[in-house]
């Protein structure tokens, strides 16, 4: 009797199994409103410690932009920042403080100051702003970390203000490297939770030390998905001597623009590689210029002609994609020197060419910036809390 209730239920079960089989795999049968989430295990005394210390330096920052529109209404928006020196400097994102008329920024002990912008860079989404020197006084500056020793995996702590709830500790992982968002290129992917107030925070390592500025999440029209980005802090640290000081920030370019190559693009064009960027124009004037390689000038619908090169790799690093390009020369300096392994007429060649300034009045390539999550305004037109996919042109490095 016993056995044939084991086979029974056996059975039953070995039915349950296949039907939820069948289930997912049909996906139409049987769709759960919503998979519980499995528990994210990490050490407590280590998150604790690590907010405890890094938590006084961060800050809200709140900015007014000018009235504009048809009702003539201020818009105001709100962001995260952490401070970095005795100074009262204050690292956060552009778009945080982009256009404002007025800026105050909110310590971790309740004070309120004014602050000024020294400082912004929209390529990567990155400003410094200050405050008196006085009110900082006693507050640990936060320390900029090496990004370039992060892995996918590892822990990551993001603090900020979201939804203006001050000094929101969230806690995930590294989920993935060198992402391109929007027009910036290298951003690190976490799964820490990252919503809007969130922009300029820090995301920190186990250690506490930012690996990061937080400034973007992915989002469905069902809500977030757990997809946020951060600029890496290497790049922010690059950037600090100009930014602190009011200046341009420096960034070294090629000057081309170029799309990914496919099976239908070496098709039509009859390439004889099938990973790569091919060129389609060379800017004039450029360091791409000046070492002689060649575009394929796109005809007036906007379609690749033949004749481009076709570049494999930079410094014998295969790259597959422009952003590929720009992440890697990002690494270096203005005046350094990269070898581009070229395809040209059937033949492989190494054009070495020397990195220009990125020129004062070329944006991202053209692409659409992120529209990163910083509160919700009080005004029509104001950037919205997520960014959105957009149809990109060709980007350019």
């Amino acid at each position: 009797m016993n056995t044939l209730k084991s086979k029974i239920i056996a059975v039953i079960v070995a039915v349950v199994i296949a039907g939820a089989a069948y289930a997912a795999g049909a996906g139409q049968l049987f769709v759960p409103e919503r998979a519980a989430a499995a528990p994210v295990l990490y050490n407590q005394d280590t998150v604790t410690s690590v907010y405890d210390a890094a938590s006084p330096a961060v800050v809200e920052i709140d900015m007014t932009q000018a009235a504009s529109g048809f009702f003539n209404r201020s818009a105001q928006g709100l962001g995260s920042g952490f401070i970095i020196d005795t100074d009262g400097h204050i690292l956060t994102n552009n778009h945080v403080v982009d256009g404002a008329t007025s800026v105050k920024v909110t310590l971790g002990n309740g004070q309120t100051v004014d602050a000024r912008v020294v400082g912004t860079d929209a390529i990567d989404d990155l400003a410094i702003i200050s405050v008196d020197a006085k009110a900082v006084a006693g507050i640990t500056p936060l320390t900029l970390g090496d990004s370039s020793t992060v892995r996918p995996g590892q822990m990551a702590i993001a603090i900020g203000n979201p939804y203006g709830l001050d000094r929101t500790v969230t806690v995930g992982v590294i989920s993935g490297l060198n992402r391109s968002v929007g027009g910036a290129t290298g951003m690190i992917q976490t799964d820490a939770a990252i919503n809007p107030g969130n922009s300029g925070g820090p995301l920190l390592d186990a250690n506490g030390m930012v690996i990061g500025i937080n400034t973007a999440i992915e989002t469905s029209p069902t809500g977030a998905v757990g997809i946020g980005f951060a600029v890496p802090s290497n790049i922010a640290g690059k950037a600090l001597p100009a930014l602190t000081a009011g200046k341009q920030v420096s960034r070294p370019w090629i000057g081309i623009s170029g799309t990914t190559v496919t099976d239908t693009l070496a098709q039509t064009l009859g390439l004889s590689v099938s990973q790569g960027v091919y060129v389609l124009s060379v800017t004039s004037g450029s360091p791409a210029e000046r070492a002689g390689l060649k575009g394929g000038n796109p005809d007036a619908s906007g379609a690749p002609a033949a004749g481009g090169d076709v570049i494999t790799a930079v410094d014998g690093q295969a790259v597959a994609t422009v952003p590929d390009i720009s992440s890697y020369v990002n690494t270096k300096s203005v005046g350094d020197t990269v070898t581009l392994t070229v395809l040209r007429e059937g033949k492989q060649i190494d054009v070495p060419v020397t990195l220009g300034t990125w020129p004062a009045n070329l944006t991202s390539g053209g692409l659409p910036r992120l529209n990163p999550p910083s509160q919700p305004p009080t005004a029509p037109g104001f950037p919205g809390p997520d960014w959105r996919h957009f149809r990109q042109p060709a980007p350019t490095q």
